[in-house]
């Protein structure tokens, strides 16, 4: 039998059906609809959550560092001259020192908890984009002295403050007193509130370096220096180059650490939602099976006739295999040429459904995006693709066995 026949014969038999039977022609169709629908499922969704998952780390990276170096016992002596040993370190765009640590904010009404970060207001600027994300009042001043706070515009709502109103920080240190032991605590005025647009704006304020040095009474010291990266990917890789440069003792963390609980559930939730959708296409090759079972069902004569003409076992197998492999193809390629370009324009998409319904998907006015974010990956494709074919082709075998089983005497006895 030659090698081209098996091929020639599945693809008839994927073409024509099987003969008069419009209802396996009817499931040839549902099945290959159904491949369609999860490829294009799984690229438009996986595309989505990886838009997501990159607008999140740009806007929490838009305040956090991509990393940071802290000194021994939370404590760095002489800063600027191991950042300007650190300067020009393979990957490394900038450092800043910070002084950080949790703390209270309290007004005459209201008590929050919040991380509070020292930073330097200029040096601070080459690590993060704070100051670019301001939406009420003003960035915090050059000069120490003056007592000036920076709090998220969440943080803000929640303590019912605006720029100018006064607020009381207290920190978890107390101070010795003849009178006894009291908590650390520091009036200052709200210069400025920032969104970033992630919930760090409910937890996050800033406060000049200077200042901070006093509350934590560190002198000249800081507590490490906030890092930036060329590729954030490498931030852990990079900051942890960096700690022969620094006193023994130091320790690095990078953005994947310092916010990996946030990340991780992000993860976790792209995985999930990729299992479920994978269902779609498990339907679509048990559908697969169906097909061809029926199908051999149909052709029991025809698989006698090829097995009298010199067909082998192994040539029937091949034709039941192309037959089916075949659906499966032709979904998987439909989907990729419908599921590509709907990922790629997925917000433009959304946008002129909205423009023409006047429903929102995210209402700007009580979500942090107003458009649909879209990343679509080569691999993510290629894992799709793999998978709708490999699933195809696990489909056929069975069928397709039961087929080369068939015995030309036994099919042509009523025939």
């Amino acid at each position: 039998m030659p090698a081209s026949l098996p091929v020639f014969i599945g693809l008839r038999y994927f073409r024509k059906g099987a003969g008069d039977d419009r209802f396996l022609s009817l499931m040839s169709w549902f099945s290959l609809l159904g491949m369609l629908l999860g490829v294009v499922s799984l690229i438009v969704v996986t595309a989505v959550m990886n838009g997501f998952e990159s607008e999140l780390q740009k806007r929490v990276l838009s305040v956090l560092p991509h990393a940071y170096v802290e000194g021994p016992g939370q404590r760095l002596e002489d800063w600027s001259s191991y950042r300007d040993a650190l300067a020009g370190s393979p990957g490394l765009l900038a450092a800043a020192p910070y002084v950080g640590g949790k703390a209270m904010l309290a007004t005459s009404s209201s008590v929050q908890g919040a991380a509070l970060y020292g930073i330097d207001p200029e040096l601070e600027r080459a690590v993060s984009s704070v100051a670019d994300k301001m939406v009420a009042g003003r960035y915090l001043q050059a000069a120490a002295g003056h007592y000036e706070i920076v709090v998220g515009d969440i943080l803000a709502r929640q303590l019912g403050l605006m720029p100018g109103d006064s607020l009381r920080l207290i920190l978890p240190k107390v101070t010795v007193t003849p009178f006894g032991l009291f908590p650390r605590e520091r009036e200052f005025t709200v210069v400025g509130m920032f969104s970033a647009g992630v919930q760090l704006d409910a937890s996050t304020a800033f406060i000049h370096l200077g200042d901070a040095q006093k509350l934590y009474q560190l002198g000249d010291a800081v507590q490490g220096l906030r890092l930036q990266f060329d590729d954030i990917m490498a931030s852990a890789r990079g900051a942890a180059a960096l700690l022969p440069q620094l006193p023994q003792g130091s320790v690095a963390v990078d953005w994947s650490v310092s916010q990996g609980s946030l990340f991780q559930a992000v993860k976790m939730e792209k995985l999930m939602v990729r299992l479920l959708l994978m269902f779609i296409v498990v339907i679509a090759a048990f559908n697969i099976i169906s097909i061809l079972s029926m199908a051999v069902s149909a052709r029991r004569g025809a698989i006698a006739v090829l097995r009298t003409m010199g067909a082998t076992p192994a040539g029937v197998m091949a034709v039941f295999v192309v037959y089916g492999m075949a659906t499966g193809l032709c979904g998987v390629v439909a989907g990729l040429l419908v599921g590509v370009p709907l990922a790629l324009y997925i917000g433009d998409v959304v946008a002129w459904f909205e423009a023409l319904t006047g429903l929102y998907v995210f209402d700007p006015q009580v979500y942090f995006i107003s458009r649909i974010p879209s990343v679509l990956r080569l691999g993510d494709i290629a894992l799709v693709c793999s998978f709708g074919i490999s699933l195809s082709l696990l489909a056929t075998l069975y069928p397709a066995r039961q087929a080369a089983k068939i015995q030309p005497a036994e099919a042509l006895r009523y025939e």
